[in-house]
């Protein structure tokens, strides 16, 4: 009777649920068909583990952590707003790692009716609506708002300008045509297909650059850091580059 009774324990036991670990990551909204499947793959290789995945502009991201929002890894698509997170004690410093690059383009709805061909032509009568994210809380918006400053164009153009709360958002208004031209990244250009061209591209230095961290309250540190260890692996690069990502440039 009591190895009958031992044997029943095991085969309960064995029939446990394996302990999952479950975490949050909050993404720029420029990954969100990148990391759908990153989540995917990733998952697959950690079985019984879940990432739970949230897209907004990087700002907006880092405000929600500011008011105590559930985060585990933080994924910018800038070091500036991943410099303001370790500042404010949101992310541990030594977690960070650089992942991904990216180009900022000025596109136009299909067809260009207002024959955009470039930056300085966006001072063309024919221009009224320029689209481009919030700099003060879109990386895409600050890369812009830098590009425009050094052909010394920000203000000249400061009464064509519509500022959106993401780069989504400024893709979605191009799409609709309500914009003659508009900033977003090559690969949400790339994503949206023939709805969207690409006018000219804006070479930046220091170079787009994506980077994530472990937050200081991640509830699975160690799920966290396997996430953000994959982000490093040649796997998870070579599905950013099917989606247009580039390597990330190493910066001081």
């Amino acid at each position: 009777m009591k190895r009958l009774l031992l044997a029943l324990a095991l085969v309960s036991a064995a029939c446990l649920p394996v302990s999952a670990g479950e975490i949050t990551v909050f993404a720029a909204a420029s990954l969100v068909n990148a990391f759908a499947v990153v989540k995917t793959d990733f998952e697959r290789l950690h079985p019984g583990d879940a990432i739970n995945l949230d897209f907004a502009a990087s700002g907006a991201l880092l405000d929600r952590m500011d008011a105590k929002a559930a985060c585990d890894v933080f994924a910018s698509a800038d070091r500036d707003t991943m410099t303001m997170a370790v500042d404010k004690g949101r992310v541990a410093p030594a977690s960070r790692v650089d992942f991904a690059g990216n180009t900022l383009v000025l596109a136009v709805p299909a067809g260009n009716p207002a024959r955009v061909g470039s930056l300085g032509s966006l001072s063309q009568g024919g221009v009224r609506r320029i689209g481009v994210g919030n700099p003060g809380s879109v990386p895409a918006g600050r890369y812009a708002k830098r590009g425009l400053q050094r052909k010394a164009l920000w203000f000249a153009l400061t009464s064509k300008l519509v500022f959106y709360p993401s780069v989504r958002h400024v893709l979605a208004a191009l799409e609709r045509g309500e914009l003659d031209a508009g900033f977003i990244y090559a690969t949400d250009a790339a994503a949206a297909g023939q709805t969207v061209q690409t006018a000219a591209a804006l070479p930046l230095s220091p170079p787009i650059t994506y980077t994530a961290a472990m937050t200081t309250t991640a509830r699975d540190r160690q799920l966290a850091a396997a996430f953000l260890g994959y982000l490093a692996t040649p796997d998870a690069a070579q599905t950013l580059a099917r989606f247009g990502f580039a390597p990330p440039v190493r910066q001081p």
